[in-house]
């Protein structure tokens, strides 16, 4: 029996993210391209001493701001994929809707517990110092129809990843999961909403 759902979490402020993206995209450019200019100052200057102390100086200053921005910029405009295939959980981080990075890559019979985060075994797993809490969505509040899921899985170590999803992911995992894995205190999002 195979299995495919997809589902995404994405940024609530999504439009002024891509802004600051752009934005620091943009100086970012900037600062490269001065970078380069200064370096080849430094290049045809070899043989004055005092200018290439100077352009030296300021190519490193301006490679140095290229990578701070270059940097910076990855922070915003972020979204999380979710995609589970069969047994296991891909969860991939989106950066500016088109370049994307592998975050882990979760089996169901590494899962120890999946639950809502509302209940008091996240609280304890989040308390646990051995658990490294890997948060894997952008928002602090669920959009609608989404509710935050915990997944606590072996996976070098104990980790606790937070998802932003659908009750029918929560489904799908328990097709292939192992029996005991959803919390015990588990309550429907449906009777939730009552």
């Amino acid at each position: 029996m195979d299995a495919f759902y997809e589902e995404s979490a994405v940024n609530v402020y999504a439009k002024k993210e891509s802004k600051r993206y752009k934005l620091f995209n943009i100086v970012s450019y900037i600062f490269l391209i001065l970078a380069v200019i200064t370096l080849v100052s430094f290049i045809m200057y070899i043989p004055a001493v005092d200018f290439m102390v100077v352009f030296g100086m300021q190519g490193a200053f301006f490679l140095a701001c290229w990578f701070l921005f270059h940097k910076l910029k990855r922070r915003y405009n972020v979204s999380y994929d979710y995609c589970f295939v069969s047994g296991e959980l891909r969860i991939s981080k989106v950066f500016n809707i088109n370049k994307r990075k592998l975050v882990a890559r979760i089996d169901c019979e590494d899962m120890i517990q999946v639950g809502d985060i509302e209940n008091s075994s996240y609280d304890r797993f989040k308390a646990d110092p051995t658990v490294k809490q890997v948060v894997c969505t952008p928002n602090e509040i669920p959009s609608d129809g989404k509710f935050f899921m915990y997944v606590l899985a072996n996976d070098n170590g104990k980790k606790l990843y937070v998802l932003e999803c659908r009750e029918l992911m929560l489904m799908n995992i328990m097709k292939f999961a192992k029996r005991g894995v959803l919390e015990s205190d588990y309550v429907m999002q449906e009777r939730k909403q009552r």
